[in-house]
């Protein structure tokens, strides 16, 4: 947070003394602190938490190297190469302080975007008295990262209840060798979903597996960073400081709502622009994720049998997204929506009525593969465009 000189001067007592701690305070350190603080309790649900059960990183990592071998076999080697990347098991704790410091630069370009203009005095105009508009200015300015922070750790914290690994969201991660999951969250599907414990091992291995490097391949992975640059750009752009927007709305502000629910922010900052940007991203998003989900499918297909009741449990968890993975999708710019699960699923199977599962691995293994929004809603123009760039018959 920037003060001006002498505005704690002209604030006494008390009120003053607190903006110099404040003005003294860095607006990373504090949105961080807040959020690693509450997603840390979240995710352990406040209580001590301790290693995954090693039972369960035992069967996960020898059937490692089973499911990579069939990863390799339903996509001719494109999405592995037979061998098991390293396994890292996870306790929910552990993979929130993890995804925290994955999202800790996107999400401080955000802050300093939000915290570069100053509150104007304008928006506090009857709100509060003149004598205090100066002090209540400099406070919700300097709370802008806090609330952030809160929000991001909310997400966070509930993401490591549900997810099966980094790729729950689908965001690029930086790890490309390697392979995360969360044991208890593994456990508790078999539990939620009446499996066997093996069969949800399987699924998770093979999701993940196939998501990481889906997620690392180059062309992916830069236009998926292009569009939530241009989100962040457009934010700041055109919107301007987050606590202006809550501050200038004739409407009260409910923080415990909003900390609940982590859309009601981007509605507050939604621009035609932002909405473009989101429409690219949410279609691509959509695209890859069943994409993803078919292949993961077709592992578990040959290793458990295609009326496994396995299958069903994964089609039907995926169809309906928890609030971490809806609250994380949200804050950046990413719609979870089950229209846009249904939309991705459309668009695979239209893919294989007209073609093959083989031919979903060109979104991976060609820079001009990644379908445009009008594409993923008509794959046959996605099919056509391929043919033609290929020089092959239509």
């Amino acid at each position: 947070m920037t003060m001006n000189p002498g505005d704690d001067e002209a604030i006494p007592g008390v009120f003053g003394d607190l903006m110099k701690v404040l003005g003294a305070q860095n607006s990373t350190s504090m949105w961080l602190d807040s959020a690693r603080t509450l997603a840390l309790g979240v995710a352990s649900d406040h209580a001590p938490e301790g290693s995954p059960d090693p039972m369960v990183r035992i069967a996960l990592e020898e059937l490692a190297d089973l499911v990579a071998l069939q990863v390799h076999a339903v996509s001719d080697g494109e999405l592995s190469n037979g061998q098991a990347p390293s396994l890292k098991v996870m306790s929910r704790s552990e993979f929130a302080a993890w995804t925290l410091e994955r999202w800790t630069p996107r999400v401080s370009t955000l802050i300093s975007a939000q915290t570069s203009t100053p509150l104007s005095s304008e928006s506090l105009d009857g709100a509060v008295p003149k004598e205090l508009e100066a002090f209540m200015g400099q406070m919700l300015q300097a709370m802008g990262p806090v609330l952030v922070g809160l929000q991001v750790g909310s997400a966070c914290g509930h993401l490591a209840k549900e997810a099966f690994g980094p790729h729950d969201v689908p965001l690029p991660s930086g790890e490309s060798n390697a392979i995360l999951l969360v044991g208890p969250n593994v456990q508790q599907f078999s539990a939620d979903w009446s499996i066997d414990p093996s069969a949800a091992q399987i699924l998770a291995l093979a999701r993940e597996i196939i998501a990481t490097r889906v997620f690392a391949t180059q062309h992916v992975a830069a236009r998926l960073e292009e569009l939530l640059t241009a989100a962040l750009i457009e934010s700041a752009a055109s919107q301007g400081n987050f606590l202006e927007q809550l501050q200038s709305s004739d409407e009260g502000v409910d923080l415990e709502a909003m900390l609940s629910n982590p859309e009601s922010i981007l509605e507050r900052l939604s621009t035609p622009s932002q909405r473009w940007v989101s429409t690219q991203l949410s279609s691509l998003v959509a695209a890859l994720e069943a994409t993803v989900d078919r292949f993961t499918l077709a592992v578990a297909e040959r290793m458990l049998g295609s009326s496994a009741p396995a299958l069903e449990a994964y089609r039907r968890a995926r169809a309906s997204y928890g609030s971490g993975v809806e609250g994380a999708c949200s804050l950046f710019g990413i719609d979870s929506s089950l229209e846009q699960t249904e939309r991705g699923t459309r668009f695979v199977e239209g893919v294989l009525e007209r073609s093959s599962l083989e031919q979903l691995l060109d979104l991976v293994r060609r820079p001009d593969g990644l379908p445009t929004p009008a594409e993923v809603d008509a794959p046959g123009l996605w099919l056509e465009r391929l043919s033609l760039a290929s020089g092959d018959s239509v």
